[in-house]
Order: C-alpha cells, then structure tokens, then sequence
C-alpha cells in the first residue's frame, strides 16, 4: 500500500514531550497528521464536549476540547482519511481491565474504533515508580520507536480484520532480553476508601504492576496479562473490540420473565 496515513493524538495536551518525540519518529516513515488537546485531559475516557474551538497548528490541528473530541475531528472534520489513529504515547501505564473506560488515552482509540479506524493507544512504563516522573522526550525512547513499528507495519497487514484497537506499553527500561507479549487486560481491581471529615479520598488498588504496598491481597497473574507482561519487563500489546456478541443468560430471562411494566 502507499505511504499509511496516522492521525496522532493524546490526552496529555498539544505540548507534551512525548507527543513530539512521537510526531518527529513518525514522519520519517509514515504520513502524520496531529489533533491533539490544548491541555491536558487525562482520565476523560471518552467523553465528549458538542462543540469545540479549533486553531491550526504546525502539526495539524489543536482542539479546546478532549481526547475523543479530537479523534471525531480528525476523523470526520478534515478531508484526509487516515488509516490508523495513534493515542499518547502517555507517561504511565494503563494497564488492567478497568482503566479502559476511564483512560483518554484508550478512550481516543475506542472513539477511533467506534468511527471504523483502527488504533493504537500506547503507553510508557517506568519499572520503579510506574508513572513517569517529569518526562522528557528522552523518556519516551523506547516507546516511541516500538509505536513507530507498529505504525508501519500494520496498516494494510490485516492486524485489524478481527481487532478493533490495542493497548499497548512499553517498559522505559530495556530488559535482559525483552519479548513483545499478546496479552490481555489484568482484570483484578478493587479501591480503599479513606475519610478525612466529609471529604473522601477514592484510591485503585490495582494500577501498578506488583508494588506489594498497593497489590499485596491481590493473587498473582497469570502469564498472559499485561501486568505479568511488564512486571516481566516485556512489551504488552492487548487486541480488544468495542463490540461483542450479546452473551445469552437464561437466568436474565427467568429474571425478566412476567416483569410488568407501571
């Protein structure tokens, strides 16, 4: 096929200094076009805003708004067709089945899904503190160059026939002899509740992979999670869609059976 087409994005804002590292790899092989937040929107999911102000950029485009904002622009309001959205590369890690609906990184992609474009959504992972601390671009190294991969390599490869989108993340850290792992979400997740007069502070238990001071109660994973995966120092890449099958419950039905309506 041509040269691809990828519509890049984020959900930590137009200045991030992963986004440009990303931007200036991509361009060597591939056609970028950048929609990006003005700021940063990070743990939005998917939300969306109805109307948004756009400003031209270098890169593309900025959008006043949120990370899926930007995708449906990008998408549905410029002429290119792209035939791959990135998200991030975001500075800490997304793993584990519950950070889906709650990520803008992974909510850019599911939107991208959602409107029939494959996506990546990507994100680095610091094997001490988990979150990146003050990031560089030099932080994203490793991340960068794996993303850079995988946009040349999948579009037109038929990676997507049966996947909607992946959540990728790549260790800052090079292993001894590092492996890219297919994996799924880790699904194990519960929060503390702690109280301070009438304000409640709401912590996960579950974010980063095997710090005993968060996960001690929690069992360990098994091999193909993309917890495991990075608490072995491998790459994760996680295939999921934003659509299944209705799953048929004969319970549900019994359940429903001669409910009446008020």
């Amino acid at each position: 096929m041509d040269e691809p087409h990828v519509l890049l994005t984020n959900d930590d804002g137009i200045d991030s200094p992963g986004l440009a590292r990303l931007y200036e790899r991509l361009t060597e092989s591939v056609d970028v076009t950048v929609v990006a937040p003005a700021e940063d929107h990070s743990g939005l999911g998917r939300k969306n805003s109805y109307a948004v102000e756009v400003r031209d950029h270098e890169w593309g485009r900025v959008v006043e708004g949120t990370p899926a904002d930007c995708v449906a622009y990008g998408l549905r309001g410029l002429a290119a067709k792209p035939d791959l959205v990135v998200s991030g590369p975001n500075p800490g890690p997304n793993i584990a089945l519950h950070r889906l609906g709650r990520s803008g990184t992974v909510g850019a992609a599911i939107e991208a899904a959602h409107l029939g474009t494959p996506a990546v959504a990507v994100s680095a992972y610091d094997p001490v503190g988990g979150e990146l601390d003050d990031p560089t671009a030099a932080s994203f190294a490793r991340t960068v160059e794996f993303t850079a991969a995988l946009a040349e390599r999948l579009p037109g490869s038929g990676a997507f026939d049966a996947v909607d989108y992946l959540t990728v993340h790549v260790p800052t850290e090079r292993a001894e002899d590092p492996q890219v792992r297919v994996t799924r979400p880790n699904e194990a997740f519960d929060v503390t509740v702690s109280e301070d007069g009438t304000t409640a502070r709401i912590e996960d238990r579950s974010y980063d992979p095997l710090r005993e001071d968060r996960d001690a109660e929690f069992p360990p994973d098994e091999t193909d999670t993309d917890r495991r995966a990075l608490a072995d120092g491998d790459v994760s890449v996680s295939p999921l869609r934003v659509t299944d099958r209705v799953v048929e419950s004969a319970a549900l039905a019994d359940a429903l059976n001669g409910l009446e309506l008020a």
